[in-house]
Parts: C-alpha cells; structure tokens; sequence
C-alpha cells in the first residue's frame, strides 16, 4: 500500500456533500426510510455512495488502502454507532428499562436521558477505544483524547472561538423556529405541568448532556476520524459524516443539514489541533446557548 494519503479532490468533496444533502432531503421530504428502524440501512446506503465517489476519482486502487486496521475500525465504530442508535436512546429506557428502575429520588424525572447518556459513554467511547486498542493495537493517545501524535496547531484554538461567536446570530434567529421550540430543551421530561424547570434538574440535566458530547466527540472526530487518518487522510472525514450526520435524523432538518458542515469543519479542526476537546467544548457551548434559547422561547421558567 502507497505512503502517503490520497491528495483530497474538491470535487470529490462537493459530490459526496451534495448526496448527503439529497439525502437527507429524501428522509425528511418524502420520507424515505423515515422510522427509527432504517437507521442502519441510511448508514449502510451513505457509506456505500461515499466509496463509490471515491472509486470514482480515485479508481478501484483507493479501496485497497482499507487495511485490516481501517477495516475493523470503521466497522466496530459503526457497529458501536447503531447499537447506540437501537438501544441506547431515551425510548428503549421507557419502553424496557423503566419499569426495572425505582422512579425514585431528585433527578427521576431525567432518568431517561441519565440513560441515553450513559448509554452514549458506554458505546461510544469505552467500547470502540477499548476494542479498538486490543484488536488492532490502536494508542487512545493517537486517536484525539489527549496529547495525539504530532505537534498542534495553537492558532486553531482561536478558530473554534471565532466560529462560536459567528454563530450566535444564527442561533438566535434558529430559535424562533417553533420546529427548534419543540425539539429543545431534549429532556422534556424535567419539565413540571406548570412549564416549569427545577434548577437540580436543569443542572444535572447539564452535567449529562455534556457527557453526550465527550462521548459524541470521541466517537466521530476522534475513533473514526483519527482512526482513518493513516489510510485515507482528510477522505477518513467522508466516511465518518455519514454516521453523523445520521445520528441527527429526528432533529430540524436545517440543524441536519447544518451537521454536513458542521461535522466536516469540527473533524478538520481536530486534525489541525490534534485533540477533538475544543471541539466538545465548542459543541458544549453551542447546545447549552441553544438550550436557553429554547427555554426563554418557550416561556418556560427555572425555579
């Protein structure tokens, strides 16, 4: 196999952007594969397009640069995606874990989310870093969790700082969707009949929801990311879109759409910084903004 990565083609680029753009249109426009049980199938059909544009600008040869390692890190990181997907959300606690757990205590009402957070840093992050380390020998610190191979970027830090900045008057104006008021905050279930929001719950609702992140993170700029950087360079940034842009189906589709840009500039960044932790914290600070948009939009008040 060939030392050095495949030179990225911008055409390649747009194409696979345009796809995923059509189709997430094709899911949320005419409903194709609408409901939760073809997650695995949008997953399965956007990684099959992606190899099929670079085949297309790079011929058959590309292909060959999945190793074994790249091979069982894109698939254990996509196993671990729709396990996730299936088992780890908030409904599978209602519908099969509720009736197990005493409804009990100051944070009860959040539970389900606890679950799909806890969920998230099982599957997400200890699983596939775990395997990952054991079957193919892949070093945590080489994947973005902490000191990663090569020496950072220091500028970059700034980028992640101009990009919040540039986004907040996006957000505000996003916050007046009634499709955003009725998304957020996502642990409806803290919510009193009244509209209100006890601070315990609203807090430790928080602490959580940045585990989602970590876990977030970890998985798609850090294992799959720097896990495909060796074999495919800033092409391994196509191949874990995919996921993660699937993983906001059910979410406004501008927000969707968003993800296509949004996922491809927080995976370049991390390369550039060598660390997906900026990354967490900037996409920390975007969804509590956004969380405190929805609360004050919806009228709804902490006590």
């Amino acid at each position: 196999m060939e030392d050095e990565t495949p030179r990225v083609r911008v055409a390649a680029v747009l194409l696979i952007g345009l796809l995923l753009a059509a189709h997430i249109c094709l899911r949320y426009e005419l409903r194709w594969g609408y409901h939760k049980k073809w997650q695995a199938l949008h997953v399965g059909v956007g990684l099959a397009y992606v190899a099929g544009v670079l085949v297309l600008f790079h011929g058959t040869a590309i292909l060959r640069r999945f190793d074994r390692r790249a091979r069982i890190i894109l698939g254990l990181g996509v196993t671990c995606y729709v396990l996730f997907w299936y088992w780890g959300r908030g409904d599978t606690y209602v519908s099969h874990v509720r009736e197990w757990v005493p409804q009990t205590g100051p944070l009860a009402p959040i539970f389900p989310f606890i679950y799909l957070s806890v969920s998230a840093l099982v599957l997400r992050l200890v699983i596939p870093f775990t395997l990952g380390a054991r079957l193919v020998g892949v070093d945590p610190r080489r994947l973005g969790l902490w000191s990663s191979s090569g020496p950072p970027d220091k500028r970059v830090r700034w980028v992640y700082v101009a990009l919040f900045v540039g986004l907040l008057p996006v957000l505000l104006v996003v916050a007046e969707s009634p499709a955003f008021l009725q998304k957020y905050p996502l642990a409806r279930g803290m919510l009193s009949p009244g509209g209100t929001i006890a601070w315990e719950h609203f807090l430790g609702y928080q602490a959580f929801y940045l585990l989602v992140f970590v876990s977030g993170e970890a998985l798609y700029r850090g294992f799959f990311t720097f896990g495909l950087e060796k074999q495919l360079g800033l092409y391994g940034i196509a191949f874990m879109l995919v996921p993660y842009v699937c993983s906001h189906f059910g979410k406004p589709l501008p927000e969707t759409l968003g993800a296509i840009l949004a996922g491809s500039l927080l995976a370049f960044l991390a390369l550039k910084h060598r660390s997906v932790w900026l990354g967490v914290g900037l996409h920390y600070a975007v969804a509590l903004t956004m969380d405190v948009l929805a609360i004050r939009g919806n009228g709804f008040e902490l006590t």
